[in-house]
């Protein structure tokens, strides 16, 4: 018997800012992110963009993240790089690498999160590009929020169970932005706003503004 899925928390953020603004805001969020140079802000701000992907009613398995995050530091401490901290037998373990490591996980983790509480159904970009664009982060969605595993040996195949196990109709042709509820979800769709609010505005606004400016100062 399949186990009964469950409800999608409610997106918060969709009632109060436009799926424009809220891409707008994810866009300017990650070139002032990737221009980050200090750990701990960058640390600070994956935290930040984790509530907003919550609050825009993404379920977080920080499991994954911090299986992403180890496992980047694991393989860049195989470069050293920098003031020898530990050795092991064969293995050296260096600052500079260690460093490097959980910046470029951090850097990962981040991306993710604000493509998470950046890109709604509902968002139509201009073009055939901005269509493709929107579709490739539509069904990044849909992976990240399977509750199918994804495995390493078999990962096309398994990506493709994960589409198919939440939507059993699934058709390559079909908009991302007309797509039926996910069967035993949260019932009736949220309501999506078109127009930002004062509230809306003002989280965004500080969102770009503080990361922007961070990314000057550090």
């Amino acid at each position: 018997m399949a186990r009964r899925r469950r409800p999608r928390p409610p997106n918060r953020l969709a009632l109060h800012a436009s799926a424009r603004d809220v891409f707008v805001c994810g866009i300017v969020s990650i070139v002032a992110f990737l221009f980050q140079s200090s750990i701990v802000v960058r640390a600070a701000q994956v935290l930040v963009f984790a509530m907003l992907a919550t609050y825009a009613g993404k379920r977080i398995r920080w499991g994954y993240f911090v299986m992403i995050v180890s496992s980047i530091t694991l393989f860049n401490l195989l470069t050293p790089l920098g003031r020898v901290m530990l050795e092991v037998g064969p293995v050296t373990i260096t600052s500079g690498a260690l460093e490097q490591g959980v910046f470029k996980g951090l850097a990962i983790a981040g991306l993710v999160f604000i493509s998470l509480f950046a890109v709604r159904p509902d968002l139509k970009l201009p073009g055939s590009f901005g269509g493709l664009v929107a579709r490739v982060f539509y069904y990044f969605e849909i992976v990240l929020e399977s509750r199918q595993r994804i495995r390493a040996t078999a990962l096309v195949s398994s990506i493709d169970d994960a589409l198919l196990e939440i939507y059993p109709g699934f058709d390559g042709d079909a908009a991302p932005a007309g797509r039926a509820a996910p069967a035993g979800g949260a019932g009736p769709a949220p309501r999506l706003v078109t127009t930002t609010d004062a509230i809306g505005a003002i989280m965004l606004g500080t969102v770009a503004a503080a990361n922007t400016v961070l990314a000057i100062v550090f």
